[in-house]
């Protein structure tokens, strides 16, 4: 378990928006390049990894990106207004660490909020908070401070969460729609030497309708580590 654990958590709590796949790919290809005969990556993003025989051509593939959010809108009082890139149950966002990736590189933390219950009457109590009436605090006083952090609309939001073993091989953690699959698809590579000739991983999912007898798509979103 250890071993896959470790891979788990390595792809897992690394970040990558959808668009904004570039760290988890170069992870991938890193990865992958001893594996494999040949890796490339498309105009696309696509991190393809080939492996030549002589048998059947065989494709595994797993996309790379995570949900998310992104800033829209940065108010007076220096707060961060969102959009979700991604889909989302709005009650699970409140609250939650997260982290502005920065066009400048610099990456800040921050945290979900919304406003306070003991400003809110009776009614608006008994409602769910809907992710337009949330905002994400970065610790910024003013908008003007806030472009001085780096912080711009536009910016990539994502889950600042590790990945964390539950009882009975259990895991928790963000992005394990795919990142399992990747998980998965590198040790096929390792324990499948010689049987297929194609892998791939990509970024968004363009591999839908193909025909079975041709490759095989393998895609999970397990959250059970293997022994």
């Amino acid at each position: 378990m250890d071993g896959m654990f470790d891979l788990l958590r390595l792809f897992a709590d690394a970040h990558g928006l959808s668009g904004y796949e570039d760290e988890v790919a170069e992870l991938l290809r890193q990865r992958m390049q001893p594996l494999v005969d040949e890796v490339r990556v498309d105009t696309l993003g696509n991190v393809i990894g080939v492996r030549a025989g002589d048998g059947p051509a065989v494709m595994v593939a797993a996309h790379m990106d995570e949900i998310g959010l992104m800033v829209r809108h940065i108010d007076d009082d220096g707060f961060l207004r969102v959009v979700s890139v991604g889909g989302w149950f709005d009650q699970t966002i409140l609250s939650q660490r997260v982290i502005i990736h920065c066009r400048d590189g610099r990456k800040l933390a921050g945290v979900v909020g919304c406003r306070p219950p003991h400003l809110m009457d009776a009614d608006e109590r008994k409602k769910m908070v809907k992710l337009k009436d949330m905002f994400v605090d970065c610790g910024a006083t003013s908008a003007a401070n806030a472009a001085e952090l780096g912080v711009e609309i536009g910016c990539p939001i994502t889950i600042d969460r590790e990945l964390r073993p539950l009882g009975n091989d259990f895991v928790t953690g963000k992005a394990l729609d795919n990142r399992a699959g990747i998980v998965m698809m590198l040790s096929a590579l390792e324990r499948l030497r010689g049987i297929a000739d194609v892998f791939l991983v990509h970024n968004r999912p363009i591999v839908r309708h193909v025909d079975d007898s041709i490759v095989r798509v393998m895609e999970s979103s397990t959250c059970r580590t293997m022994g």
